[in-house]
């Protein structure tokens, strides 16, 4: 999905949040503020919403030094989900369909962004998870998935966010953590998941791979060449969030791909015809 006019609100809001904390004097913060604007608008007509965020906060990097302005946000969100977790097994375990409540689970985890929710309280998620459990999703979409994965001997699940991924283990062991091999970023952005994160989240011992640069999602441009292999060959592919969404509907290879996410943007709700903050699985290009 390339960038939509209804993204730069979203995009020049998100600028000014970083200018604001990259520096305490306003006439630093306006020059951060003209960088990263022309910058912005430079690139916008040839980039998905997370190649730009990679961009911007390339920049970001550069000028303050900071290479993890979210670390302290991802250590706290993968604590409140493990905390969580005892609880949310119990739910699996006692479901009906235990696939089904686990895929609502990951879902739900989804909640944790503080990349396309820039005023979210980490404090909201624990009561948004649990109502997931209660939350419509598509049927007819969700026993594909089930059927696709069952007969799947090898799947690429990419993770989106920190916190959201210790829920993902549900969902995981479900499908056989045998078949998996996991995504993450290759460099911090936002709350999204990298490498130095997945032993904390309890995902240490799965193969994984990275994306090789900084997008909050999967750039087709610039992740690098194992990944893209891996989008490719596998026989199932689970891309978890809407920053893989926005980056991933449009590939070629969508259509093995199964996207996992909340709603979170009216580019996004106007592109699904679905309502902000609904339970999304979709196989391959919106309907």
């Amino acid at each position: 999905m390339q960038i939509q006019f209804g993204c730069f609100k979203c995009m020049f809001n998100m600028i000014c949040d970083m200018a604001q904390k990259a520096f305490d004097d306003d006439a630093r913060r306006r020059e951060l503020l003209g960088e990263l604007t022309q910058a912005a608008m430079a690139n916008a007509g040839k980039c998905t919403p997370p190649e730009m965020a990679s961009l911007l906060y390339g920049i970001y990097g550069q000028v303050t030094g900071v290479s993890d302005p979210f670390a302290e946000e991802k250590h706290h969100s993968t604590l409140l989900a493990r905390e969580l977790y005892p609880m949310l097994e119990v739910l699996v375990a006692n479901a009906d369909d235990p696939f089904v409540m686990a895929v609502k689970l990951a879902v739900g985890g989804n909640v944790i962004d503080f990349g396309a929710t820039p005023f979210f309280k980490l404090e909201s998620a624990r009561d948004a998870i649990f109502a997931t459990v209660s939350s419509p999703v598509d049927s007819a979409a969700l026993a594909e998935l089930k059927k696709r994965a069952v007969t799947a001997e090898n799947i690429f699940y990419i993770l989106d966010n920190c916190g959201e991924a210790v829920i993902d283990r549900l969902l995981i062991e479900q499908l056989g953590t045998e078949k998996i091999t996991l995504g993450v970023r290759g460099k911090a952005i936002f709350n999204d998941i990298t490498r130095s994160e997945l032993a904390e989240s309890g995902l240490g011992d799965l193969p994984v791979i990275d994306t090789g640069d900084n997008a909050p999602g999967v750039s087709l441009v610039n992740s690098s060449a194992e990944f893209l292999e891996k989008l490719r060959t596998a026989d199932l592919v689970i891309a978890k969030g809407q920053g893989n969404f926005e980056s991933l509907c449009d590939a070629p290879e969508n259509g093995n791909i199964f996207f996992l996410f909340r709603v979170k943007c009216p580019v996004v709700e106007e592109l699904t015809a679905a309502p902000a903050g609904s339970l999304q699985i979709r196989c391959g290009a919106p309907r």
